[in-house]
Parts: structure tokens; C-alpha cells; sequence
């Protein structure tokens, strides 16, 4: 059995749960970890631990060093599409949006904007890919922890909808 370490942070939008192994981030959520559990495999453990690293770059984050969050190495299971779309989503500029059509096109397929809504619901690392910075073409689009955190991510990285 596989013991995962997990710590939780304040950042904007509210309590985020994080999940490293072996220094690599494989899941967060505003939801806490049994959400994280429940979208992991089921013969995983968890270890509550103060991850000094992992919190050092969430408050540096909410600090104003909003480039903090790209200096974390992630890992999650995907196709070869997903995989493409989550690290075009890393390129994304705090401060900044791009569309899902947008995201499509840098990932190689212009056209599949809503398998870039699709990626963008199932990314288990967010807002380390920041998922949150995809917006739809006329709109702020979804966000699977909803609306209100979405855009409190946005407020507090200066990006402007429009």
C-alpha cells in the first residue's frame, strides 16, 4: 500500500488540499482530501504533513509571486491530448487568460475546444495547471470548484475578462 502525503493551505478562493509524492504534485482540491481520495485510486493511505516546500510556494503565491505555483513539479494520468492541453495550460501568463478554442489551437488541434473543456474538468492539479485561466470565448466559461473561486483566482492574478 502506497502512503501519500497531503497538507492544505489557505489561497484565494479558499482551502486547498495538496497531494506530493516524492516531491511531485499528483492531485489538490478546494473540496479537501477526501475529494482527492475519491478521485484517486482507492489503495492509496494519506499522511497529514506540514510539506514545508509545497506551503512555502502557496504563500509565496498568495504573497503576489504568482509565478510561484510553476516552480512545483506535477504528474497526473492522462491521454496524449490531455497531456498537451495540461502543459500548453502551464504557459498561460498570471495575470492572463487564454480561450478553450485558443488552448486547442497551442495543443495542436484547433478545433477540439471542448476536449479542452474536458481536460480542463478532470485536471486533478489545479490550480498548478491552472485550469482557472481558460475562459470561454464569450464568458468566463465553468470551473469545476465553481464560479466564485474561479474568479477570486482570477481577481487576485490581476486578469482582466474583459
Amino acid at each position: 500500500m502506497t502512503t501519500l502525503t497531503y497538507t492544505t493551505a489557505k489561497i484565494p478562493g479558499g482551502t486547498i488540499a495538496v497531494v506530493v509524492t516524492n516531491g511531485v504534485v499528483v492531485a489538490s482540491s478546494y473540496r479537501g482530501i477526501d475529494d482527492i481520495r475519491s478521485r484517486l485510486l482507492p489503495e492509496f493511505t494519506y499522511k497529514k504533513s506540514d510539506l514545508p516546500v509545497i506551503k512555502d510556494v502557496l504563500e509565496r503565491y498568495c504573497g503576489g509571486e504568482l509565478t510561484a505555483l510553476d516552480e512545483v513539479e506535477v504528474s497526473q494520468p492522462g491521454g496524449p491530448f490531455q497531456l498537451d492541453v495540461w502543459s500548453a495550460m502551464r504557459t498561460i501568463e498570471p495575470g492572463t487568460i487564454d480561450s478553450y478554442g485558443g488552448l486547442a489551437a497551442r495543443a495542436g488541434r484547433p478545433n477540439a475546444y471542448r476536449a479542452v473543456g474536458t481536460a480542463c474538468s478532470v485536471n486533478l492539479v489545479a490550480p498548478f495547471v491552472p485550469c482557472h485561466r481558460v475562459v470561454a470565448a464569450k464568458g468566463i466559461g465553468g470551473y469545476g470548484y465553481g464560479l466564485a473561486i474561479k474568479r477570486a483566482l482570477l481577481e487576485h492574478e490581476g486578469a482582466s475578462l474583459g
